[in-house]
């Protein structure tokens, strides 16, 4: 080199993006647009119909625990004061007005049912009424 110094632009070889030629990524993108769309269209029921169901099932185990406190609450009351008062009102304490209390005492034992209302289910899926079910023994 003499000193003399030439610039030299580079070319992009034909057919690169840019150029107005449509390659096979550009056209594989414009055929998958609104792809994440579609696909998130079709789960998004189904992700639902599965999230009201747990909270269903959360509800459900909730009722249960509540309404099996209330027949052993009811139990508990029916030992101590024998015949004085109604045990059915230590299961509503516990639960509140919608349990339904069915109390068989005998000689030697108490057996208390309370039957708790949980949330309609408009499918059928889960039971709408739940048992609980407690026996105390009298001394």
């Amino acid at each position: 080199m003499n000193g003399t110094f030439m610039a030299y632009r580079a070319r992009r070889p034909p057919g690169r993006p840019g150029d107005g030629a449509i390659t096979s990524a550009r056209l594989a993108y414009r055929c998958e647009r609104g792809a994440v769309t579609a696909e998130f269209a079709t789960v998004l029921p189904a992700v639902m119909v599965v999230a009201l169901l747990l909270l269903s099932l959360v509800r459900l185990v909730g009722v249960s625990i509540g309404c099996q406190d209330a027949a052993s609450a009811a139990a508990r009351a029916a030992i101590a004061s024998g015949d004085e008062t109604d045990p059915s009102s230590a299961a509503r304490a516990v639960v509140g007005k919608g349990v339904a209390v069915n109390i068989n005492m005998t000689e030697r034992q108490v057996t208390v049912v309370t039957r708790c209302p949980v949330i309609p289910d408009p499918g059928g899926v889960l039971p709408t009424v739940v048992e609980g079910k407690a026996v105390g023994v009298l001394s």
